[in-house]
């Protein structure tokens, strides 16, 4: 059956319209918080039963922030579009976007992009839009000297240990020391693609 997210949109109610405007700017606010380190408020954005798997980290809503915080340098979004589906209190959004990421490799100043699909959950709880959930699908990575013309030298088989979605951000990730989780949800892996679009039918609890 072919998930609901995947399906043209259909015309809304003026009051749905609303709520889905309310989760952009939600979601877009808790990406510029982390991106300008406002943390405080970055964790107001997630509801204290919040789970978060991406690339670095998996655990808690509150623990993304404060590992966010921790985090060596920052890593800014570009977010270009975005989705959402609401069913009464709960609500799924998608968000193609790039992470970028300046650091140096083999002490050359280089720049990681990372294009994604941010997907998150959220539940309306008295009246104010919480993020749920926050997972990502990755889709294509490359690293670049910000130096044009400068030198640096990856091998092939040091890339071809990690899933070809991520493969850049999982080789940078690693030289930060992080551990990276090799099953994630990435277009080279059709069927974990499949599992989070579920997931969210789920999460929505569609009648029909």
């Amino acid at each position: 059956m072919l998930s609901h997210l995947l399906k043209k949109p259909t015309a809304t109610s003026y009051q749905v319209d609303l709520e889905k405007q309310r989760i952009k700017e939600l979601i877009e606010f808790e990406r510029f918080c982390r991106d300008n380190a406002q943390w405080v408020e970055m964790k107001k954005c997630f509801s204290k039963n919040s789970k978060v798997s991406i690339s670095w980290y998996e655990g808690t809503g509150f623990g993304f922030v404060e590992a966010s915080e921790n985090m060596e340098g920052r890593a800014p979004h570009k977010l270009h579009n975005t989705l959402v589906w609401v069913n009464g209190d709960r609500a799924v959004a998608i968000v193609m976007a790039t992470i970028q990421k300046r650091l140096k490799i083999q002490n050359v100043l280089c720049e990681l992009n990372s294009d994604a699909k941010l997907i998150y959950s959220l539940k309306k709880e008295a009246e104010e839009w919480l993020i749920n959930g926050l997972t990502a699908v990755y889709e294509q990575d490359s690293i670049n000297t910000v130096v044009p013309g400068g030198k640096l030298e990856i091998s092939k088989s040091m890339l071809e240990q990690f899933r070809s979605s991520y493969a850049c951000l999982s080789y940078a990730l690693t030289q930060m020391g992080y551990v990276v989780n090799n099953d994630l949800p990435g277009i080279d892996r059709d069927d974990l693609v499949a599992n989070i679009y579920k997931e969210m039918d789920d999460w929505l609890k569609w009648n029909n």
